[in-house]
């Protein structure tokens, strides 16, 4: 798949949003950064590692689509889980289109009717059906689907890919151009997400951590960027701080004789050398926050970023 194959092109510019919708490891941010072209978002196989709404825009030649990431759905076990769901709800406002997500090899359609029938504003604007992850399944598997999805109360049109193998992604970027109005360009051609370089570091160093860790640490931690001082030398200092809720956690995320810590210093280090295109100083300091997702202040000042 290439931007130049991407639809017809056309003598006035188009410029819309596109928000894309599923729950939680459907392959939502894979499938965004797959049309970008770049790491808009980060990626893990544990639920929940997208928190708030992310754009990631990909322009070509006369189109420019701003795609919304959004948090996989899931049932609400503490206040961040709320607050969300209010992202997925906001990232819904004034869109040009959505697309729902649905894990091909782990189909749950009562799960995503509720879901769907829930939020009325998608009975007002285009809807697409993208299932994702076909390689994993047989032909007999998939034509079962396709049947079983035929004919549902969302009468929309249905593709079938696979963002691990880039199959199918062309159709459906041609589909949803139809659905952008004329306009110019929202933002600048050159970026590809309107994440801040503080907000790019924050999640690096957050889906390191996703990686890195298992079971109890990946929910209950955030990051935020405390200092961010270019030197005259060209480098970059960055001091961030991660946020884990109990001091179990702490332990386990700092390792033996600090062995873990430093190798997800020394990892996320070299891919923002790579993403902010210069040489980066990088401090991690980890302190603990009891119950911080039950907490909305601190929801607010670790995850949404607002005092």
């Amino acid at each position: 798949m290439t931007l130049s194959s991407l639809g017809p092109k056309t003598n006035f510019p188009k410029f819309g949003s596109i928000a894309v919708l599923g729950r939680t490891n459907a392959g939502k941010s894979s499938l965004i950064n797959a049309f970008v072209g770049e790491k808009v978002s980060i990626v893990s196989n544990h639920p929940q590692t997208t928190r708030r709404k992310t754009l990631g825009i990909l322009t070509r030649a006369s189109v420019q689509i701003a795609f919304c990431d959004t948090p996989g759905f899931h049932p609400k076990r503490n206040k961040l889980d709320g607050r969300m769901e209010e992202e997925i709800l906001e990232s819904l406002e004034g869109v040009d289109g959505a697309l729902y997500l649905i894990d091909a090899s782990d189909p749950n359609s009562k799960e995503d009717a509720n879901f769907l029938s829930s939020v009325q504003c998608l009975r007002k604007i285009p809807l697409s059906f993208v299932f994702n992850k076909i390689d994993l399944l047989e032909e007999n598997q998939l034509s079962k689907i396709k049947e079983h999805y035929k004919g549902k109360e969302f009468s929309c049109a249905n593709f079938f890919v696979s963002v691990t193998e880039k199959r199918g992604l062309g159709e459906v970027l041609n589909h949803i151009i139809k659905w952008l109005p004329f306009g110019d360009f929202g933002y600048d051609p050159d970026i590809f997400t309107s994440s801040s370089e503080r907000e790019i570091v924050e999640e690096i160093i957050r889906e390191g951590i996703l990686n890195q860790c298992y079971h109890e640490v990946p929910h209950s931690v955030a990051v935020v960027v405390s200092d961010f001082v270019e030197r005259e030398n060209g480098k970059t200092w960055i001091r961030a701080e991660i946020y884990l809720e109990r001091e179990s956690q702490k332990k386990i995320l700092i390792g033996s004789s600090g062995s873990m810590i430093k190798q997800l210093g020394t990892n996320a280090r070299k891919q923002l050398n790579h993403l902010l295109g210069r040489d980066i100083f990088l401090e991690l300091w980890v302190k603990v926050r009891l119950k911080w997702r039950n907490q909305e202040n601190w929801i607010s000042r670790l995850v949404f970023k607002k005092p």
